[in-house]
């Protein structure tokens, strides 16, 4: 069979091939077999045509499983459009973002103002009743969150959830290998990302990138629904008893803040409403130390300064990294 036919023969070959992949690399490869035809005579020209047809049917099933891929399965579970409605549009909407601290309040004046008899002493320091009331309860709550889109209202159940992982591992010494868990699966998570470059991500992955694209200050919100575990903390043994009515106040703060949260709109007045939320939880604890034994001492202050400052800063990182972001461009592009 003389080259001419050979061309022709692999050219067919070439039609078995995706369109778009045709379009894209198609004269490449017509271009590449005709050079190494040309060196090629007789029995070598036939292996050459032979070893193309051999490697193609792995090579055309691959190439038509990821274009079946990129279209009709994408396309039949892509994901929708998320909700970008919040408490900034609506009174209503602001009310069920504030709910989970609406139910907070309720639960903590409940149980320290309230005479239950089979409530024993010290039931906040017993981490399966905390993981319970922080974890296992919201988890349905949590999933219909994840399944919705990551709507504004269920971040602070994911931040009471990992504040609560957190003081478990402190609480056991496993705070080293807590933090080694969490660098392990960022590590993961980058080199699935890296990975999988042109292949779909996970759907709740694609639903946490855009509902943060929306607004990053959600991570700040998610980390303002630690703030029951931090109350349960600052007020330690003084929070069950009708001693003073400071812990109210705290947990007034606190459902104030997340509802001034809810319904501005500009960025610097969402974080500052959160910073005074997170104070008016976690101050007036101090002044019920004070209650207790006459004076404030230096260590309670400590402790709450610590659970205060710890709160703020990944409040405050959120709005800090893309000014960082923003500001490192200008000077590259200075020194440019």
């Amino acid at each position: 069979m003389s080259p001419s036919a050979l061309r022709g023969l692999y050219s067919h070959l070439l039609k078995l091939y995706p369109a778009g992949f045709r379009a894209e690399y198609g004269e490449e490869i017509q271009m590449v077999f005709e050079q190494a035809l040309e060196c090629k005579q007789g029995w070598s020209a036939w292996r050459l045509v032979w070893r193309e047809l051999v490697t193609a049917p792995p090579v055309l099933l691959r190439l038509h499983w990821r274009e079946w891929r990129r279209r009709g399965f994408c396309s039949a579970f892509s994901t929708p459009d998320l909700p970008t409605q919040d408490g900034r549009h609506s009174w209503g909407l602001a009310g069920i973002e504030v709910l989970f601290f609406l139910v907070w309040t309720g639960l903590l004046v409940l149980l320290t103002y309230y005479d239950f008899a089979w409530l024993r002493p010290g039931w906040y320091r017993d981490l399966t009743i905390l993981g319970v009331l922080a974890a296992v309860l919201p988890l349905p709550i949590m999933l219909l969150g994840l399944g919705r889109g990551l709507p504004r209202w269920v971040y602070p159940f994911y931040g009471l959830m990992l504040a609560y992982l957190c003081h478990a591992a402190w609480r056991f010494q496993l705070g080293l290998f807590f933090a080694a868990c969490f660098l392990a699966l960022f590590v993961l998570a980058a080199a699935a990302a890296w990975v999988n470059t042109h292949r779909p991500l996970p759907t709740g992955v694609l639903h946490l990138g855009r509902s943060l694209q929306l607004d990053p200050l959600r991570w700040s919100f998610a980390v303002y629904g630690a703030a029951p575990l931090l109350l349960l903390l600052a007020y330690d043994d003084g929070h069950a008893n009708n001693r003073t009515p400071y812990l109210f106040l705290s947990a007034l703060g606190m459902l104030l803040g997340g509802l001034l949260y809810a319904r501005l709109r500009a960025p610097p007045s969402r974080v500052a409403a959160l910073a005074a939320g997170l104070a008016l939880a976690t101050w007036p604890s101090l002044l019920d130390r004070a209650a207790l034994t006459g004076s404030v001492q230096p260590g309670d202050v400590a402790v709450i300064l610590g659970l205060w400052a710890l709160a703020m800063a990944f409040i405050l990182i959120p709005p800090v990294i893309p000014g960082a972001s923003v500001l490192f461009t200008r000077k590259v592009k200075k020194g440019r």
